[in-house]
């Protein structure tokens, strides 16, 4: 499916922020108040997990329905997709199911994100995409920080792994709202609230890229 006018592109942006936004208040409820395996996860945590769906899930989706998208471009953020389809499948089997998560699998896989996006990202450098006009470059340059994104990522998971356990019926997957983790919460805080200034930025840009029309 394609887009076929930039008023349908936002439409469907607007509609994966308000499911996200479902989504951050039915897990928020799940995790703190029915007490689901896992333990209770603090806001920033909650945003954090909310950003990186939207980053490495939601948008690459719609950036590959975008008919604007230039070829390599739209294998990196396809690449992608698929990736992170495929963990959320077997993440959600292992913390939920087997009880059997560990913190070095999302390392793994996070490692393994960055790599194919740099591949494509530098395939797309060479043949020249980031200069074929404003919206070509916009996705280059948010290319770059969907990648850079598994910095901070790979920080939290290696968080996770030293003051954690991840397995078993008492299993923690998620940082709670405490004193003794207030680093690790201020340093998510940061990020969230840089991609929070971001984001708007780059829809900006993508949204008034030019007229949507779809590829020949």
């Amino acid at each position: 499916m394609k887009f076929s006018s930039e008023r349908a592109l936002m439409r469907a942006t607007a509609a994966t922020v308000a499911v996200l936004a479902l989504f951050a208040a039915a897990f928020w409820y799940l995790q703190n108040v029915a007490g689901l395996i896992g333990g209770e996860i603090a806001p920033a945590k909650l945003a954090w997990l909310c950003f990186a769906l939207l980053f490495w899930l939601g948008l690459p989706l719609l950036i590959i329905c975008d008919p604007r998208t230039p070829p390599r471009l739209a294998q990196a953020f396809g690449s992608l997709l698929a990736l992170m389809a495929a963990r959320g499948v077997v993440e959600l089997v292992m913390l939920y199911v087997f009880h059997n998560w560990s913190p070095h699998y999302g390392i793994a896989h996070d490692l393994l994100c960055a790599a194919v996006l740099a591949y494509f990202l530098a395939l797309a450098w060479r043949e020249g995409e980031h200069r074929g006009g404003k919206l070509a470059s916009t996705l280059s340059l948010h290319g770059i920080v969907t990648t850079l994104m598994f910095v901070p990522e790979i920080w939290f998971a290696y968080y996770m792994h030293t003051n954690f356990g991840t397995m078993g019926g008492e299993a923690i997957y998620f940082v709670p709202d405490a004193e003794k983790h207030r680093h690790v919460l201020n340093v998510t805080a940061g990020v969230v609230a840089a991609l929070a200034i971001y984001l708007p930025l780059f829809l900006g840009f993508w949204f008034h890229g030019p007229t949507l029309r779809h590829r020949p």
